[in-house]
């Protein structure tokens, strides 16, 4: 028997097929290598170690969200104790599909299914194609940073794989955001001269581990997501959720890539930006220390409110202990309302960090509820690891944050930690023994996160997952921003928002600034999300203090263009030794109007005095007004010659540029 069901927006199609006891899915859309996706399963999922068979249709509805279709479809399996519910829907404005399930049981008194095998994805696109994919932050791993990676996908050579999620960073393997980028046709040879063509984008939504798998055969190239270390029991009322994937088309080089998934994201997977001066100009404590107290960090207030810094936030050290997120008696005697409503009262918010999945040996509850914790030892300070999968530990956890919120009038929170999705083989958990990579994300961290959330719905969150992991769009559905690169270096700092600006919009780009401030390290640190100054700024000179207004007065004048423009990928910065870096790199940014533009040049050591610079995505047929902020030139030239002949700059070692394009009057 088959079925099939079809959903239509624009000039997106989307069919779905029920045949041979599973669930298959394709789209269609001029912009799909060879127009149209391959049939392939979205109900791939085993028990014990069985492909799961959906015998049964149950019910078909069909509904509109976003503008534009939705379907949802049941099915049982052959037994009639499974049943699957497989949702689709389409996006007004955006050639996106996203898709999503659940699986509960249909019969309570049995004993509990075990889900043992569930894969996120399957697709499979005419070749030939290339797969570009970015790595993640790792401390052991290669230092070059978010890295980009180009794979021709031939047949007849091995898988390649892809980890993605909550690999901790002392993980010794390279790990990948949670997005993939296909286009038709061959590698890029050069970044200067990127190659264009039709292709598609695919965003995972699962904070978990996961492992995506890439090959060819002669007639198709196939990817396949599947959860890691599965063993679920199902029990009665409690689904199991399937995450969620998209995919969009787009035609263009790996730019437009990043361009539709980042306008598809901000529409309808991330949270709404905070405020109209998002993303933020931030102060974080991490710099004196954990030797704060009410005195000092009250006189570092007034710091922030001269240098324009619009966040406070305080670091690890602020709590009794890790696990205990109560504020020191020693350190704050009057708790942390003083500096709130001083923060406040300067227009600042103010936040604080919080280590989500650990906790320390002293910890009242780790004392009470030994039982608690997925493992002791120095796990991230000292502290133990405590499992979010297990319900009461979780339940206590939201009930800590919503207090602490109300308590100390919080705006912040900085989740970090050693690895949040927690290894456990406990027996006495309510997870089952070997679940918990499903139970301590999708049952655990996520369920934290939106419970806190819903209890303070102005809280913004960001994810400092061992200093840039956990790049998923599942996280970025949580939380409203992301750290990239951990505090190491101004040339890593520049690694991480080049490689993160394809997959995620520029906001998911934290910089933790703690070089000492100079205009090339503090220049190096505006492109992007929150810039997040780490230093005992309560201790600036003159110097650093006017450099330091300077560049957040430019930082705070190109957000607006940055934080909602396409991100142009101009020079990449390769070569991360010495600590410094060697050679150029450049990025920019153009507003969806084409209107204004900035370019961001770096020389850091070695390489030529002078380089010449194509800025890209300009509007044809127009003239530019092109302003140097250091050279002091301005000149207006036509975007043809601006990108064929391109910008010419001249740097020192560890120099920089900034480069602002407008539109002439002549040519709106």
């Amino acid at each position: 028997m088959t079925s099939a069901w079809v959903l239509e927006h624009e000039e997106l199609r989307c069919q779905v097929v029920w045949r041979d006891h599973q669930l298959y899915w394709r789209i269609n859309h001029p912009h799909a290598p060879g127009g149209q996706t391959l049939p392939a399963p979205v109900s791939d999922l085993t028990e014990r170690g069985q492909p799961i068979q959906w015998t049964k249709l149950i019910a078909v509805e069909t509904d509109e969200a976003n503008g534009a279709p939705r379907l949802t479809v049941t099915l049982e399996d052959n037994n009639g104790r499974l049943r699957l519910v497989r949702c689709f829907e389409l996006f007004a404005g955006h050639a996106f599909a996203r898709t999503w399930g659940a699986v509960e049981r249909t019969d309570a008194d049995a004993d509990a299914p075990l889900i043992d095998g569930a894969a996120i994805l399957h697709m499979a696109v005419e070749r030939p194609i290339t797969l570009l994919h970015v790595e993640q932050f790792s401390w052991p791993y290669h230092k070059d940073f978010f890295s980009q990676r180009q794979i021709p996908l031939t047949p007849n050579i091995i898988a390649h794989e892809l980890r993605m999620g909550s690999f901790p960073a002392h993980y010794t393997a390279p790990t990948s955001c949670a997005w993939v980028a296909l286009r038709r046709g061959a590698p890029d040879v050069d970044p200067e001269t990127p190659g264009s063509g039709p292709g598609l984008v695919v965003g995972v939504e699962f904070n978990g581990k996961s492992r995506l798998h890439a090959w060819a055969t002669d007639d198709a190239a196939m990817i396949e997501s599947r959860i890691d270390e599965l063993a679920h029991l199902l029990q009665p009322g409690q689904p199991f959720e399937i995450p969620a994937f998209f995919v969009g088309c787009y035609e263009g080089d790996w730019d437009e890539a990043g361009y539709v998934t980042q306008r598809f994201a901000e529409a309808y997977v991330h949270p709404p930006m905070p405020d109209e001066r998002y993303p933020w100009v931030q102060y974080n404590s991490w710099k004196y220390g954990q030797e704060i107290d009410e005195a000092q960090q009250l006189a570092v207030l007034e710091r922030c409110a001269e240098l324009g810094i619009e966040v406070a936030v305080l670091d690890l050290g602020w709590a009794r202990t890790i696990g205990d997120w109560r504020p020191n008696p020693v350190k704050f005697p009057r708790g942390l309302r003083p500096i709130a409503e001083r923060a406040h009262e300067l227009g600042m918010k103010f936040g604080v960090h919080v280590a989500i999945a650990q906790m320390a040996p002293d910890a009242p509850a780790a004392i009470e509820h030994p039982d608690w914790l997925a493992f002791g030892g120095n796990d991230y300070y000292g502290a133990g690891a405590i499992c979010l999968g297990h319900r009461p530990c979780q339940e206590w956890l939201i009930e800590s944050l919503v207090r602490l919120v109300s308590e100390e009038q919080l705006d912040y929170i900085i989740q970090d930690g050693e690895d949040v999705v927690k290894r456990c083989l406990r027996t006495d958990h309510t997870h089952a023994p070997g679940d918990s990579n499903y139970a301590n994300s999708t049952m655990g961290l996520d369920r934290v996160i939106q419970a806190v959330r819903q209890a303070h719905p102005h809280l913004v969150w960001e994810n400092c997952e061992d200093g840039g992991c956990m790049l998923t769009y599942r996280m970025a559905r949580l939380y409203h921003t992301s750290i990239t690169v951990d505090n190491i270096a101004t040339y890593a700092t520049r690694q991480g928002i080049y490689g993160a600006s394809f997959p995620f919009s520029p906001r998911y780009s934290v910089r933790y600034f703690e070089d000492e401030p100079t205009p090339y390290t503090l220049r190096s640190a505006i492109f992007g999300g929150p810039l997040i100054l780490m230093q005992r700024i309560g201790d600036y000179n003159a110097q650093q203090m006017a450099d330091a207004k300077a560049a957040i007065a430019q930082y705070k004048h190109l957000r607006t263009i940055i934080r909602g423009g396409k991100v142009i990928h101009l020079l990449p910065p390769r070569h991360n030794v010495e600590h410094h870096g060697r050679g150029w790199d450049a990025i920019q940014a153009v507003t969806p109007d084409q209107t204004r533009s900035v370019v961001m040049v770096y020389r850091a050591l070695g390489g030529p005095d002078e380089r010449t610079i194509r800025p890209r995505g300009l509007r044809p047929d127009a003239a530019y007004t092109v302003r140097y902020a250091d050279a002091g030139v301005t000149v207006v030239r036509s975007a043809e010659d601006i990108q064929t002949h391109g910008v010419r700059v001249a740097l020192g070692e560890l120099g920089s540029e900034v480069i602002e394009l407008e539109i002439a009057p002549t040519s709106q």
